[in-house]
């Protein structure tokens, strides 16, 4: 290389170290490529810009000073929208998931211990064992608290070489117990509970609606029926007679027993219904999320029931308990001629379902940037501030179980508008952090803490997952609920992907969804409490 081409290469270089949002961007578009990319059939996703960011990173002079500034900024948006999401659900299996959620919280517990040991006897720094242990469990709010309790780049070097393998490990130990078929008394769940058929039922008796909801084990709803060759909504109030013609959706777990109790099933007719109809309605009016199906006018105005919702990839049988939110797609049977103010009433438009209410999403975000300057006291006098890793959760686990502002209006997001602003908050952090580890991330990756790093991430994840599949087993829990849960310690889709894809069970996403906040706010704790003994 000639003279020039060098003095011409740091210059180059010399404008990314100057243009720190010109760099971010660059790192961020070839990151998400590189993640999209499957390689030896892994997606490592949002991490991919972790790579790109330390590559560039190692190459820049002297990585800016504001890189703090928005590692903080990407994190603090990116873990409150997760806890805005997951906050509901949360808080309602605390109790009835309790089993499933102490195995995860003990088994996260052995992989600190494995950590800190093996950080011990292998010679590792501190600041790259709680990296590792990070990495391992590819938790990136805990990386953040890491580098804020060490104040150092190191963890993040930890944590960038121990990252692809815990999910290589998860995704091996994954496919050796997902289709396990041991005994699993305590998880009955049919996974027809989730999968919903119409039916239309000539009833053998007279019974009220609660009757049939009472028989169908709270899974089944009533859309219409006809009788004296009239068709009408069905609203709770209704009885129905010996001879009526009930339209229904069930769990298929119940439908075939439900309809041998109340009758026969009716014969297929072709003539198309006169005065009933069934529309699919986008929810945006700004007014009705958050709100319950129960307390709507929908019946007493219009006539018109909710039978289900399709919320993203998710179908919800409705309920007079069933929560609205925004850009749910509701499947509503309601009379002829309706239309028109049936459309008005949801709001019906694609445009402002992908709308943010700027005044609760950045009033909420400010209130978990606040509980970030929170400071926890620790055993031995010390003690650690919450942080923008675990304050705007915290705030966001809350919010998300209000669900209502005191005005009435949502702190809930879009799902589509939460899910985008969350991935770039993400990249955003992994980004920025990968710019200013990129030096020591060179100076360590080729050497022997680089293989050890690797290794000692291996068997972090290995032991917490054999853990946490033994402790489920013993609790009389199925392989398929163990595997969601085991991916939602790693807080991994790819992991998650894998298992779905070879269980075909929904007690995988609900064993997912079950862990997967309670397993981020755990790591985020287990960081201080290693920092103290190690």
């Amino acid at each position: 290389m000639t003279f020039t081409q060098k003095v011409a290469g740091l210059h180059v270089l010399s404008i990314f170290a100057d243009n720190i949002f010109l760099t971010m961007f660059l790192v961020i578009a070839l990151g998400a490529g590189l993640g999209a990319v499957p390689i030896g059939g892994i997606r490592f996703g949002a991490a991919g810009t972790l790579f790109v960011g330390l590559l560039v990173g190692a190459l820049i002079p002297e990585p800016s000073a504001d890189l703090a500034m928005l590692q903080s900024l990407g994190l603090g948006l990116f873990v409150y929208l997760v806890g805005l999401e997951a906050g509901e659900s949360f808080f309602k299996q605390l109790k009835s998931q309790l089993g499933l959620i102490l195995s995860a919280v003990a088994a996260i517990a052995v992989g600190a211990a494995v950590a800190v040991v093996g950080g011990l006897l292998l010679g590792v720094s501190r600041e790259i064992t709680v990296g590792i242990f990070s990495g391992a469990l590819t938790n990136t709010p805990s990386l953040s608290l890491a580098q804020t309790q060490t104040n150092s780049d190191l963890p993040a070097v930890g944590y960038s070489l121990a990252y692809p393998t815990g999910v290589v490990v998860a995704i091996l130990i994954v496919s050796v117990f997902v289709n396990q078929k041991w005994k699993a008394a305590k998880d009955t769940n049919n996974p027809d509970d989730t999968v919903f058929e119409k039916a239309r039922v000539i009833l053998n008796k007279d019974l009220a609606v609660e009757e049939l909801f009472e028989l169908g084990e709270g899974r089944v709803r009533i859309a219409s029926v006809r009788r004296g060759g009239v068709t009408r909504v069905v609203n709770k109030d209704l009885a129905l007679l010996s001879g009526d013609e009930v339209t229904l959706f069930a769990a298929k777990s119940v439908l075939k027993d439900l309809i041998k109790a109340v009758g026969t099933k009716a014969p297929r007719r072709w003539a198309r219904e006169r005065n009933v109809a069934m529309d699919e309605l986008t929810v945006s009016n700004p007014s009705l999320p958050g709100q319950r199906i129960g307390d709507l006018p929908l019946y007493s105005q219009l006539g018109a029931v909710i039978t289900r919702i399709r919320r993203v990839d998710e179908e919800i049988l409705a309920s007079p308990d069933t929560y609205l939110e925004a850009g749910d797609i509701v499947e509503v049977i309601h009379p002829v001629g309706k239309e028109g103010d049936l459309e008005t009433f949801f709001g019906d438009s694609k445009r402002s379902v992908s709308e943010v209410d700027l005044v609760t999403f950045a009033g909420g975000l400010g209130l978990g940037f606040a509980a970030a300057l929170i400071v926890i006291p620790l055993p031995a006098g010390a003690a650690f501030a919450l942080g923008s890793a675990a304050g705007p959760l915290i705030a966001g686990l809350i919010l998300g179980a209000m669900r209502n502002t005191p005005m009435g209006s949502t702190w809930k997001l879009p799902r589509s508008a939460n899910f985008t602003l969350r991935q770039f908050g993400l990249m955003l952090f992994l980004a920025a952090v990968g710019i200013a580890s990129g030096p020591a991330f060179a100076a360590t990756a080729i050497s022997m803490t680089g293989l050890i790093s690797v290794i000692l991430g291996g068997l972090v994840a290995a032991a917490t997952l054999v853990v946490f599949y033994l402790l489920m087993r013993v609790q009389g829990m199925s392989a398929a609920r163990a595997s969601g849960g085991a991916s939602g310690i790693m807080s991994q889709p790819a992991v998650l992907e894998f298992a779905s894809s070879k269980a075909k069970d929904p007690r995988v996403m609900i064993g997912y969804s079950t862990v997967v906040t309670v397993a981020v706010i755990v790591k985020i704790i287990m960081v201080p409490l290693m920092l103290l003994v190690i």
